[in-house]
């Protein structure tokens, strides 16, 4: 894994490309965590599934409110109220009988999220977020298969924008482009989508060995 948040800065390169570039050790490390691995197998456990979830609870809470708080001072020509997860994630906590405040993860609350002070920190914080919604089909299909959970009850999180899920991607990394002539805000996007993937990784580990 590199040794800083920041890492060498191309100005040719499209921004989808930089973050991606930024981002690769930091997402490979989240993939691998041990609540995210096996997750579209047989043998992925409800009892993880619920600690997943209570995990991406209190990520998307400070996630969320950070960017939503953003967005009103700037015009930021993405607007994120028409995209925010943190309900999908309630509604299935509370089909699976989980409070996340009372589930032992409740000092996730006191990592500190990501700032959300600029157009470029909003943009690198999006592109972790909105990227997660990626692979959310075939892992609903595969929750639906191996659980009986489904995007009305249980999966809604994963089930995410449904058949949009593509469409919402491309608007995004069309926003995204807006910073490609600052060097400062990519600057800013790529140490920003870095911190949020260090930031998942460490809310998901208070959260599966709590």
């Amino acid at each position: 894994m590199k040794s800083s948040a920041t890492p060498p800065y191309n100005s040719k390169q499209a921004v989808r490309e930089a973050l991606r570039d930024a981002t690769n050790d930091y997402h490979k490390r989240l993939n691998q965590h041990r609540l995210l691995v096996g997750l579209t197998q047989p043998g992925y456990s409800l009892d993880t599934y619920r600690n997943l979830l209570t995990a991406y609870y209190y990520l998307y809470q400070a996630l969320e409110g950070r960017l939503i708080a953003f967005q009103p001072s700037k015009d930021c020509q993405l607007d994120y109220s028409q995209r925010v997860k943190l309900p999908w994630i309630c509604r299935d906590l509370a089909f699976l009988g989980v409070d996340p405040l009372a589930g032992g993860c409740e000092t996730a609350q006191n990592i500190p999220a990501p700032p959300v002070t600029s157009i470029g920190e909003y943009t690198g914080v999006l592109y972790v977020i909105e990227g997660s919604m990626l692979g959310g089909q075939l892992i609903s299909r595969s929750l639906e298969a191996h659980h009986g959970l489904s995007g009305e009850a249980g999966a809604c999180f994963y089930r995410g924008y449904g058949q949009d899920t593509a469409l919402m991607w491309q608007d995004f990394l069309r926003f995204a482009e807006n910073i490609a002539g600052d060097d400062q805000e990519r600057l800013a996007a790529e140490r920003a989508a870095c911190q949020t993937f260090q930031f998942f990784i460490k809310v998901l580990d208070d959260c599966a060995y709590s």
